[in-house]
């Protein structure tokens, strides 16, 4: 790896996609690589602990197994988004063609339009590391029998443009089912089944057809998701990481959405007691205290399972808890605050009274 780039690796386990950060260790420049939308708060936390620009939001392709977490991002970051012109999408704000460049600092990514898997599908080459999507996976590629797919164009694709990549570029998939993590060019023209050099297009187009595979199961939400850059319109607000079994939400998130909130009539609950939510902490504008006890275990005993609730307390220990037992009851849509007050005090959030 080179040393005047940053470069991370970041997997989501549900869909085994891979999403990367990629930037110019100089200007701090960054573009992140097919985020997926249940990861958009990891993603933003370490860029901003690595104290990098994001400039970019690339998607490779218009995915069918997962929602882009490309709007989200653009909405907190303001950064651009980017996919294959071919998408026609008109929430995209760059529409990538075959050679079209974009710049990190002094460091260049060139988009090599490689459809097949999709027509969208693109390549992204950046520093001797080749970004392939879907088109060329680790010993495999991805499938061909849906979204415009082609395993000629494909073939043609990985064949006639990503395999003229010098043998010792380095190959970084979007997506791994077997536990890799990279691989590189000449590896692939070795001993990748379906695509080495030895194969033919008759060959490939074959073995694909003869493949027989089920749909992806998120294929009718993700793919009308992704045509809107994974913005789509819904009565949850949040679509939060889950740590330890229990979905969570930063505090910053929950103010940037604290309109969606209010207008949504989700509930902020807070667990604490009555005199700790009136000292010097404070609390969040429009929280409700219903104190962690008999008296949240009726709350949630005689209320809607659908409602959105958040909780929050001092450091996010008791609203964990109570996350827990809402989750245990029934509720579907429950979400910890993490960090508590200690955090919101931390960050000078607005909104407090006390």
């Amino acid at each position: 790896m080179k040393s005047d780039i940053i470069f991370h690796q970041l997997f989501e386990a549900q869909t085994s996609t891979y999403t990367y950060i990629i930037a110019d260790k100089k200007t701090k420049e960054a573009a992140i690589i097919d985020p997926v939308i249940e990861t958009v708060e990891r993603d933003l936390k370490l860029i901003k602990e690595l104290g990098l620009k994001l400039i970019y939001i690339l998607d490779t392709h218009i995915h069918a197994d997962h929602i882009t977490g490309a709007g989200e991002i653009r909405k907190l970051t303001n950064a651009k988004t980017a996919v294959g012109a071919e998408a026609n999408i008109p929430c995209i704000d760059i529409p990538l063609d075959d050679g079209h460049e974009l710049f990190l600092g002094d460091k260049k990514i060139t988009v090599i339009a490689t459809p097949g898997h999709t027509n969208t599908c693109s390549t992204f080459f950046f520093e001797g590391m080749a970004f392939t999507g879907d088109a060329l996976l680790i010993r495999g590629c991805g499938r061909t029998d849906f979204q415009q797919g082609s395993s000629e164009k494909l073939f043609e694709s990985v064949h006639g443009k990503i395999f003229k990549f010098s043998d010792d570029t380095i190959v970084y998939p979007g997506h791994d089912y077997n536990g890799q993590t990279v691989s590189t060019i000449e590896l692939e023209k070795k001993f990748n089944p379906r695509l080495c050099e030895t194969q033919t297009k008759a060959g490939f187009s074959k073995f694909m057809s003869e493949l027989k595979l089920a749909h992806p199961k998120k294929i009718h939400e993700a793919v009308p998701a992704n045509m809107t850059c994974g913005i789509v319109p819904s009565k949850h607000i949040f679509h939060p990481q889950v740590v330890d079994g229990i979905p969570v939400v930063s505090c910053e998130n929950l103010y940037s959405h604290m309109s969606d909130i209010i207008s949504k009539s989700a509930l902020l609950i807070d667990v604490r007691r009555s005199d700790e939510f009136n000292a010097e902490l404070g609390h969040i504008e429009n929280s409700k205290l219903i104190t962690l006890g008999p008296d949240l275990t009726q709350f949630l005993k005689d209320g809607d399972r659908q409602q959105e609730i958040i909780f929050i307390c001092r450091s996010g220990n008791r609203s964990g808890q109570a996350a827990t037992e809402a989750m245990q009851l029934g509720y579907k849509n429950v979400i910890n605050m993490s960090g508590g007050m200690l955090r919101w005090n931390d960050l000078k959030q607005p909104k407090i009274k006390k």
